[in-house]
């Protein structure tokens, strides 16, 4: 039978989100010549490194727009956390380097401060030039990925093997060897021939490693390899449980090979569990477990969203 369901929760969409029959990247792969291998994972002896896993949660809390003179202009006031799951050999995981900062980003080059209210911490000014909501939202989701990226490369430079939720497009420093981790499938960056065994891939083994274009401008060389969490069921589709990691290519073809066997290795026994996580298993437990934590530490979005229209009635009333 040729029907198969997709394991994540309907509410968080699919993890394969892939178009169309043609390539549309240009990723050449660079290991095993032009033949796409799969390599079980596996640590070399005296390699074991503590584990870092970096992610961050951010939380709109109210829209506002502001009237003057017959001109407009759109804002939207939110908060981002970020923070790291820290594992080390022997030892219970523990959150560590947790930052949380909320703002009000106005569109269309506006800095107006705003005090805020009676309820809840204060908010950071800032702006923009553009004044769509996509944009304001996504000022919002930058200042989160950043603040991912310096805890990511603090824990690096540490000797830390920092695994960093979502692509390596934000990382400052391209000669930290973080590890990149992607959940969700956007595009389609092998040839087709290529593309379609990716899910042959049994729990534990990854792809040949290829090079891809990374970052906004697409100006950053990363290698990159897809590898399979955990066994796929019977019902399952043929991409489930697969996600794609980046590395650095500063570190060499010779390390990226070693560093994406290890990563191969180890995530796995972090893989989420569907009874706690509706995004298992590519939502590792550690990362699901410092999500809820950041989300916590974020407060009450009822009460945010309280402070707010107390800031805009007394603005109102000044």
């Amino acid at each position: 039978m040729g029907v198969f369901v997709e394991d994540w929760a309907v509410t968080h969409g699919s993890p394969y989100l892939v178009e169309g029959d043609g390539s549309d990247g240009a990723a050449d792969l660079v290991e095993d010549g032009a033949t796409l291998r799969f390599h079980p994972g596996r640590v070399d002896a005296g390699e074991a490194r503590p584990l870092a896993f970096v992610d961050g949660v951010r939380r709109v809390e109210a829209y506002l727009w502001r009237e003057e003179g017959g001109e407009r202009a759109r804002g939207v006031v939110g908060a981002h956390a970020a923070g790291a799951a820290v594992i080390r050999e022997g030892e219970r995981a523990v959150f560590e380097r947790v930052r949380a900062d909320r703002v009000l980003v106005w569109g269309g080059g506006l800095r107006e401060p705003l005090a805020h209210g009676t309820e809840g911490p204060p908010w950071r000014t800032l702006s923009i030039a553009d004044d769509d909501p996509v944009a304001l939202v996504g000022a919002l989701q930058e200042r989160m990925r950043v603040a991912e990226a310096e805890i990511a490369e603090g824990l690096s430079s540490q000797g830390f093997l920092a695994i960093q939720d979502g692509s390596l497009s934000r990382v400052r420093d391209p000669d930290e060897p973080i590890v990149g981790y992607v959940k969700t499938h956007h595009r389609r960056l092998l040839p087709p021939e290529h593309h379609a065994r990716v899910g042959e891939l049994a729990a534990g083994e990854r792809t040949s490693l290829f090079a891809i274009a990374a970052g906004a401008a697409r100006s950053r060389t990363v290698y990159s390899a897809y590898l399979r969490l955990t066994p796929r069921g019977p019902l399952s589709s043929a991409w489930a449980g697969v996600v794609r990691i980046e590395i650095p290519q500063v570190v060499g073809l010779v390390e990226a090979r070693r560093m994406a066997s290890h990563v191969a290795f180890v995530l796995p026994r972090f893989a989420g569990v569907a009874h706690a996580d509706p995004r298992a298993p590519q939502n590792l437990q550690p990362i699901g477990a410092l999500e809820s934590h950041l989300r916590h530490l974020l407060g009450d979005p009822g009460l945010a969203a309280r402070s707010v229209r107390d800031a805009v009635r007394s603005a109102h009333e000044a």
